[in-house]
C-alpha cells in the first residue's frame, strides 16, 4: 500500500516536472488577462454607480461610498496591469 501511494507520488512528480515553462507561464498569463477584464468590468460598473450618484445628490450626498468602490476597482485594475507585465510577453 505504500508502495503504491510513493509510486503515485513519483508519477505526479514526474509528470510535473515533464510540462514546460512556457505553458507554465502561458497558464499565468491567461490567468493575468482573465483578472484584467474582471477589473475593466468593475471599474465600468463603479463609475457608473458613482456618475449615477453625483447626478442625483444635488449636493445632499457625498457619494464617498461609490467613490470607495471605484477607488477598489482602481486597485485591483492596477494589481491587474502589474500581473500581465509580469506574466504576458509582448
Amino acid at each position: 500500500m505504500i508502495m503504491t501511494k510513493q509510486l503515485r507520488l513519483s508519477v505526479a512528480l514526474a509528470t510535473l516536472l515533464a510540462i514546460p515553462q512556457p505553458a507554465l507561464a502561458g497558464d499565468d498569463c491567461r490567468t493575468a488577462i482573465d483578472d484584467y477584464k474582471s477589473a475593466m468590468s468593475d471599474i465600468e460598473f463603479a463609475l457608473r454607480l458613482y456618475t449615477v450618484c453625483l447626478a442625483g445628490s444635488r449636493g445632499n450626498d457625498d457619494c464617498s461610498s461609490e467613490f470607495l468602490s471605484l477607488q477598489n476597482a482602481h486597485s485591483d485594475f492596477e494589481s491587474a496591469v502589474s500581473e500581465i507585465e509580469i506574466y504576458c510577453d509582448d
